[in-house]
C-alpha cells in the first residue's frame, strides 16, 4: 500500500497538520468571530423585541381596563338615567289618569252609572210585572 509507505507517510502528515492548522486558525480568528457577533446581535434584538411585546402588552392591558372602565361608568349611569326617565313617566301617566277622570270624565261616569242604575231598575220592574201577570206564564221560566 503506497500510502503506508515511511518515505511519504511523514510528508503526507507534515502537510497535513500544516493545512490543517491554517484551516484552525483561519477559522478561529476569521469566521468565528463574525458568527458570535451575529448570533449576540441576533440575541440583543431579540429581546429589544420581547421588551417591546411586553410593553405594548401592559399598554394594552391598561387600555382594556380603562375601556372597561368607561363602559361600567357608561351603562351605570344609563341604567340610573333610565330608571329616573321611567318612574317620572309612571308618575305623570297616573296624574294624568287621575286629572282626566276627576275633570273630564267625572260627568259622564256619573251620568253612564245612572243610566245603568236606570236600565236595572226597568227591568227589576219589567220582571215584577211580568211575574205578577197571569196571561202567558211560560215566558217566565226564562227568569227565574
Amino acid at each position: 500500500m503506497p500510502q503506508l509507505d515511511l518515505m511519504t507517510f511523514f510528508t503526507q502528515f507534515f502537510w497535513f497538520s500544516i493545512c490543517f492548522s491554517i484551516f484552525y486558525i483561519f477559522l478561529l480568528h476569521q469566521i468565528m468571530p463574525v458568527i458570535s457577533s451575529n448570533l449576540k446581535f441576533r440575541k440583543k434584538r431579540l429581546d429589544i423585541l420581547a421588551n417591546d411585546i411586553n410593553k405594548k402588552k401592559e399598554g394594552a392591558l391598561s387600555l382594556l381596563t380603562t375601556y372597561d372602565n368607561i363602559l361600567l361608568k357608561t351603562l351605570s349611569l344609563s341604567r340610573v338615567y333610565v330608571t329616573k326617565t321611567v318612574n317620572h313617566g309612571n308618575s305623570w301617566i297616573q296624574k294624568t289618569i287621575s286629572e282626566t277622570n276627576s275633570s273630564h270624565f267625572f260627568q259622564s261616569n256619573t251620568f253612564y252609572i245612572k243610566s245603568i242604575a236606570a236600565k236595572s231598575l226597568n227591568f227589576v220592574v219589567l220582571e215584577s210585572s211580568l211575574k205578577v201577570s197571569s196571561t202567558d206564564k211560560n215566558w217566565t221560566k226564562l227568569w227565574k
